[in-house]
C-alpha cells in the first residue's frame, strides 16, 4: 500500500452533523470551533448596517444556533458559556451596539416587553443541560 492510502488509526477523525469524532465525540475540539464560529458569525451580523430589531434577530438566527446545535450533544461547562456570553458582550460594545454602563438584563429580555431580545448563550447551554439531566427532553 502507497504512502498516500495508509491511515493513521490512532488520530483518524470525522465529522458527522458537524461534531468532530473519532471513537468519541471530541468535546474540547468541538467547542472550540463551535466558539470560533459564532464569533465570526456574531461579528459578520455587528458589521452589518442592520437595525435593532432585525440585528437582534439574525443574530439569534444565524449565530446563536450554532451554539445551540452542540449544546445537547456537546459537554458544555456552565463557565465556558459564560465566557461565550460576556465576549460576545464585549463585541457588542466594541461595534457599538450595546452601551458600556447599560444594564445587561435588557439584552436578553424579550423585545416584547421593550428590551433588545438576544439570546443568551448560557441559557441556551443550561436548558439542554436540565433537559438532558432531569429527562424532560421531548416534553
Amino acid at each position: 500500500m502507497t504512502k498516500r492510502y495508509q491511515r493513521d488509526y490512532t488520530n483518524s477523525q470525522y465529522r458527522y452533523l458537524g461534531v468532530m469524532e473519532c471513537d468519541a465525540i471530541k468535546h474540547r475540539e468541538v467547542k472550540k470551533l463551535v466558539s470560533d464560529e459564532y464569533t465570526k458569525r456574531l461579528k459578520r451580523m455587528l458589521r452589518s448596517k442592520l437595525n435593532g430589531g432585525n440585528l437582534m434577530r439574525a443574530i439569534n438566527t444565524y449565530a446563536v444556533s450554532e451554539v445551540r446545535y452542540t449544546a445537547g450533544i456537546v459537554n458544555w461547562i456552565r463557565e465556558e458559556l459564560e465566557t461565550i456570553d460576556r465576549r460576545s458582550r464585549k463585541m457588542f460594545t466594541a461595534h457599538g451596539g450595546f452601551h458600556p454602563k447599560s444594564d445587561v438584563d435588557r439584552l436578553y429580555t424579550q423585545r416584547s416587553v421593550g428590551d433588545r431580545g438576544l439570546m443568551s448563550i448560557e441559557d441556551v447551554g443550561y436548558v439542554w443541560y436540565v433537559k438532558k439531566r432531569w429527562g424532560t427532553y421531548g416534553t
